[in-house]
């Protein structure tokens, strides 16, 4: 009995060739599932320090703009970065604590009041009622608001007996963030370090991979500033909408201000925090007030979000959907924010070679016809 070479395949009978790439093709599989699953340990092992290099690149991004308006102006980059970041620091350092002061007082307030009486919550759902009951709706809501109330107050609960949990992980998150920062200073004051890791990674093509990146910095730069652009309007809008219900404003605002700022995914929530607090304080223009605050999401989220994204993300709305999606399913909620930008940036970028592509097509036409 004749048997074939085992190191010439051509020799090998047909079936027994397919068992061989298949067998071959499972190993590979294997090998590449196992090697996926080593780069993703390695990845979440390094997370926080992965999460802080990307933040202090996105911060750099947002700075860069400033920064450049002055270096243009005369100032030197040093004096430039530094005003730049303390100017925006300061902002954020005092809303920070007026936030901290203001949730610790409303929440102080939630607990340590008595539970309400159901006259009382008739009170509160009196003025909604009389609505409802004037375009023909009977509806009990004493019921349902009672239930509500409970729930808020349950949460409250939850969140002052964990307070040095949420204390204890917002210090650790400290460490990334001042990572972070420190990160995207120093990238602000020095921006020659990005152009050196696009020396390394690309030794063939440097223009190119610094035009990429400046084009994904542009587009995300832009992406982030007027989302928060977005929630800053929508924080203002709510302040008025709480100050009038009786609530506290600025808590609201800042807490509708922050999920309205979230890409993608913050628009459809951002209405919940702030008519919750004012729906909650029961004061004598709940009513007028709630309905600034509706009124002013719907809005932001239905009116002024297209007009701000739509010149920044040049996207159908069926690719804005797939990207979204892909990202939210790949990435979770990262992905899915920074899905949309991303994606921009390569059509941007494929748009912006596309011309130099041309010219160069057409110069070598020229030189094969000479």
């Amino acid at each position: 009995m004749n048997l074939p070479n085992p190191l010439r395949s051509d020799e090998w009978p047909q079936s027994i060739r397919l068992m061989a790439w298949a067998t071959l093709a499972s190993v590979a599989l294997v090998a590449i599932m196992a090697g996926l699953g080593v780069v993703t340990t390695l990845i979440s092992a390094q997370g926080p320090l992965l999460y802080a290099l990307a933040g202090g690149w996105l911060l750099a991004a947002l700075a860069d703009a400033p920064i450049d308006w002055l270096v243009a102006r005369g100032w030197r980059r040093t004096r430039a970065a530094l005003l730049v970041w303390i100017a925006g620091a300061v902002p954020v350092i005092v809303i920070a604590i007026e936030l901290a002061i203001a949730f610790a007082q409303s929440l102080g307030g939630i607990i340590a009041g008595p539970e309400p009486t159901s006259a009382e919550v008739g009170a509160m759902v009196e003025r909604l009622s009389a609505l409802l009951s004037s375009i023909g709706l009977t509806v009990d809501l004493v019921p349902l608001a009672t239930t509500v109330i409970l729930a808020i107050r349950e949460v409250a609960t939850s969140l002052q007996s964990n307070i040095a949990a949420i204390a204890a992980g917002a210090i650790g998150a400290l460490g990334p963030l001042i990572l972070a920062i420190g990160i995207g200073i120093i990238l602000s004051a020095n921006p020659a370090h990005l152009d050196s890791v696009d020396q390394l990674a690309t030794r063939s093509r440097v223009r190119s991979a610094q035009r990429s990146r400046k084009i994904l910095e542009e587009i995300i730069a832009r992406f982030i500033g007027r989302h928060v652009a977005l929630g800053f309007v929508y924080g203002v809008i709510v302040y008025v909408g709480a100050t009038i219900a009786g609530a506290d404003g600025l808590l609201a605002a800042v807490l509708g201000g922050i999920v309205m700022a979230i890409p993608s995914i913050g628009q459809g929530a951002a209405v919940l925090p702030p008519l919750a607090l004012a729906i909650f304080a029961a004061g004598p223009y709940v009513l007028p007030g709630s309905v600034v605050i509706i009124v002013g999401w719907l809005l932001c989220a239905t009116q002024l979000a297209p007009r701000l994204m739509n010149g920044v993300l040049h996207l159908s709305g069926t690719t804005v959907f797939i990207a979204g999606s892909i990202g939210g399913l790949v990435g979770g909620v990262l992905g899915a924010i920074f899905a949309l930008p991303v994606v921009a940036a390569v059509a941007a970028i494929r748009r912006d070679e596309s011309p130099i592509r041309t010219t160069n097509t057409k110069r070598t036409t020229k030189i094969k016809r000479r």
